[in-house]
């Protein structure tokens, strides 16, 4: 693994957080699902919805600004912990699905990686080698970093997509050897999603899904800047995009031209 931490260093860095490490992990997983979780407990997506998190308090330190990626004392790597893990379920197939972190007090740039997943995902396991006090947040699982979450250890089944609102770090940077870049990344085929799309800048970053198979999927998300201090309020809204009006009404009357195309013309 590149720039792997020392176990020393590592030890040290996480007894610093062991508050936070302790109130993440649960019985049944390496980090703690929905801690916040969604409004109304709502974490089911059908067709023309919307569902919201509550409001995620971001601290002023290193967890709060930049738990995705850009915290130095883990080279960059995501830190397990301090990212939010929330899971919903995809009701209705093919659907073009939004997923938006906004900053709503404050100032962050951040980072999300999604996943899908067999069934609400479980938390995971610690895989013995300092994960997920520092892990691979944008690698294909299987990748050194990510093993905590699938196979024998969870129930994560791939890695779909991420957007990185903060810098770019090559894989001689990172603690597990992973290039994370700047902006909107495919990472998994398209086996449950057609494309790909987003937007991204200060207190804003996006994934847009097309044709987002029906199941259940996992979103990490956190700061992407260790520079920007100062608390910070975050919420995260996830919504099936109704095709725009011009659509339809093309649509309608691509359906009438078809129509009268077929009309016999009548005797004279």
């Amino acid at each position: 693994m590149h720039n792997k931490l020392s176990y020393a260093m590592r030890a040290t860095f996480i007894g610093a957080v062991l508050s936070l490490a302790s109130s993440g992990a649960h019985a049944a997983g390496a980090v703690n699902v929905n801690s916040l979780g969604w409004v109304n407990n709502d974490n089911s997506l059908a067709a023309g919805e919307t569902i919201t998190s509550g409001v995620f308090s971001m601290a002023d330190s290193a967890g709060g600004r930049a738990g995705w990626t850009g915290n130095p004392s883990l080279n960059y790597s995501g830190w397990g912990h301090a990212v939010r893990w929330l899971t919903f379920e995809v009701t209705t197939a093919n659907q073009t699905v939004s997923i938006t972190a906004d900053a709503l007090t404050g100032s962050r740039d951040f980072g999300i990686t999604v996943y899908a997943s067999n069934g609400a995902f479980d938390g995971g396991t610690g895989a013995g080698d300092g994960t997920p006090h520092s892990y691979n947040a944008v690698g294909q699982l299987g990748d050194d970093g990510t093993t905590w979450l699938n196979g024998s250890n969870g129930n994560m089944l791939q890695t779909l997509a991420y957007v990185n609102g903060g810098a770019a770090h090559n894989s001689s940077e990172t603690d597990w050897g992973e290039t994370i870049n700047s902006g909107v990344n495919q990472v998994g085929d398209n086996t449950y999603f057609s494309a790909v799309s987003g937007n991204f800048g200060t207190n804003l970053a996006q994934l847009v899904f097309q044709n987002l198979a029906q199941g259940w999927y996992t979103i990490a998300f956190g700061g992407a800047n260790n520079a920007l201090t100062g608390t910070a309020t975050s919420q995260l809204s996830v919504q099936t995009v109704p095709l725009p009006g011009a659509v339809y009404l093309f649509g309608s009357a691509l359906a009438g031209l078809m129509v009268s195309g077929r009309r016999k013309p009548r005797a004279a």
